[in-house]
Protein backbone atom coordinates (compact mmCIF):
# COMPACT_ATOMS: atom_id res chain seq x y z
CA UNK A 1 0.00 0.00 0.00
CA UNK A 2 1.47 3.72 -0.83
CA UNK A 3 1.99 5.83 1.63
CA UNK A 4 0.63 8.68 0.04
CA UNK A 5 -3.12 9.57 -1.04
CA UNK A 6 -4.61 12.18 -2.63
CA UNK A 7 -6.35 14.45 -0.11
CA UNK A 8 -7.79 17.10 -1.89
CA UNK A 9 -8.10 19.30 -4.82
CA UNK A 10 -7.27 23.23 -5.12
CA UNK A 11 -8.48 24.60 -8.53
CA UNK A 12 -8.70 28.08 -9.65
CA UNK A 13 -12.61 29.84 -10.35
CA UNK A 14 -14.25 33.18 -11.23
CA UNK A 15 -17.02 32.38 -8.44
CA UNK A 16 -15.59 30.01 -5.46
CA UNK A 17 -18.27 30.14 -3.40
CA UNK A 18 -20.95 29.72 -6.69
CA UNK A 19 -18.78 26.87 -8.38
CA UNK A 20 -18.90 24.94 -4.41
CA UNK A 21 -22.61 25.28 -4.19
CA UNK A 22 -22.90 24.21 -8.15
CA UNK A 23 -20.86 20.93 -7.08
CA UNK A 24 -23.04 20.65 -3.95
CA UNK A 25 -26.22 20.89 -5.96
CA UNK A 26 -25.35 18.46 -8.31
CA UNK A 27 -23.32 15.82 -6.69
CA UNK A 28 -24.78 15.85 -2.91
CA UNK A 29 -21.70 17.51 -1.79
CA UNK A 30 -21.50 19.93 1.28
CA UNK A 31 -20.27 23.53 0.12
CA UNK A 32 -18.52 25.46 2.47
CA UNK A 33 -17.50 28.75 1.83
CA UNK A 34 -15.16 27.88 -1.23
CA UNK A 35 -14.96 24.50 0.08
CA UNK A 36 -16.70 21.15 -1.19
CA UNK A 37 -16.77 18.35 0.65
CA UNK A 38 -18.07 14.29 0.70
CA UNK A 39 -17.01 10.99 1.27
CA UNK A 40 -13.43 10.75 -0.50
CA UNK A 41 -14.14 14.32 -2.18
CA UNK A 42 -12.29 17.85 -1.02
CA UNK A 43 -11.78 20.30 -3.67
CA UNK A 44 -11.09 24.01 -2.74
CA UNK A 45 -11.94 27.12 -5.17
CA UNK A 46 -9.20 29.96 -5.08
CA UNK A 47 -10.04 33.08 -6.88
CA UNK A 48 -8.72 33.07 -10.34
CA UNK A 49 -8.93 32.25 -13.94
CA UNK A 50 -9.77 28.78 -14.52
CA UNK A 51 -7.78 26.48 -16.31
CA UNK A 52 -9.27 25.24 -19.59
CA UNK A 53 -7.12 22.67 -20.42
CA UNK A 54 -9.87 19.72 -21.35
CA UNK A 55 -9.72 16.98 -22.02
CA UNK A 56 -6.56 16.21 -20.92
CA UNK A 57 -6.96 17.93 -17.49
CA UNK A 58 -10.01 16.69 -15.84
CA UNK A 59 -12.13 16.14 -12.72
CA UNK A 60 -12.79 12.10 -12.54
CA UNK A 61 -15.70 11.06 -10.23
CA UNK A 62 -16.28 7.74 -9.86
CA UNK A 63 -19.69 6.39 -8.95
CA UNK A 64 -20.71 2.85 -7.79
CA UNK A 65 -22.43 1.58 -10.78
CA UNK A 66 -23.91 2.56 -13.80
CA UNK A 67 -27.75 2.71 -11.97
CA UNK A 68 -26.10 5.88 -10.57
CA UNK A 69 -24.40 6.81 -13.95
CA UNK A 70 -27.56 6.69 -15.66
CA UNK A 71 -29.15 8.74 -13.46
CA UNK A 72 -26.93 11.41 -13.86
CA UNK A 73 -26.08 10.97 -17.22
CA UNK A 74 -30.10 11.52 -17.64
CA UNK A 75 -30.08 14.39 -15.33
CA UNK A 76 -27.48 16.64 -17.45
CA UNK A 77 -28.81 14.55 -20.78
CA UNK A 78 -25.07 13.42 -21.49
CA UNK A 79 -24.84 9.72 -23.46
CA UNK A 80 -22.85 7.36 -21.42
CA UNK A 81 -19.75 5.88 -23.82
CA UNK A 82 -19.11 2.53 -22.74
CA UNK A 83 -15.70 0.85 -22.02
CA UNK A 84 -13.75 -2.30 -22.13
CA UNK A 85 -13.12 -1.22 -18.30
CA UNK A 86 -14.75 1.97 -17.65
CA UNK A 87 -18.38 3.61 -18.81
CA UNK A 88 -18.44 7.16 -18.46
CA UNK A 89 -19.14 10.80 -20.06
CA UNK A 90 -17.98 14.25 -19.69
CA UNK A 91 -19.88 17.49 -19.04
CA UNK A 92 -18.52 20.79 -17.98
CA UNK A 93 -18.91 22.93 -14.60
CA UNK A 94 -20.30 25.92 -15.27
CA UNK A 95 -16.60 27.93 -15.18
CA UNK A 96 -15.99 24.90 -18.24
CA UNK A 97 -13.95 22.42 -16.15
CA UNK A 98 -14.45 19.42 -17.38
CA UNK A 99 -15.56 16.29 -15.38
CA UNK A 100 -15.55 12.78 -16.25
CA UNK A 101 -18.44 10.65 -14.35
CA UNK A 102 -17.29 6.88 -14.63
CA UNK A 103 -17.96 3.35 -13.25
CA UNK A 104 -16.09 0.15 -13.43
CA UNK A 105 -17.70 -1.89 -16.85
CA UNK A 106 -18.78 -4.66 -14.72
CA UNK A 107 -19.80 -2.52 -11.92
Amino acid sequence: MSAFQLDHLSMPARDPEGLARWYAQNFALQADGRRVRGPGVLIAFQPGEPVKRAPELHIGFRVQGMQVLNELAGKFGKPIKNGEEFNSFQIFDPEDNCLEIYCKSNG
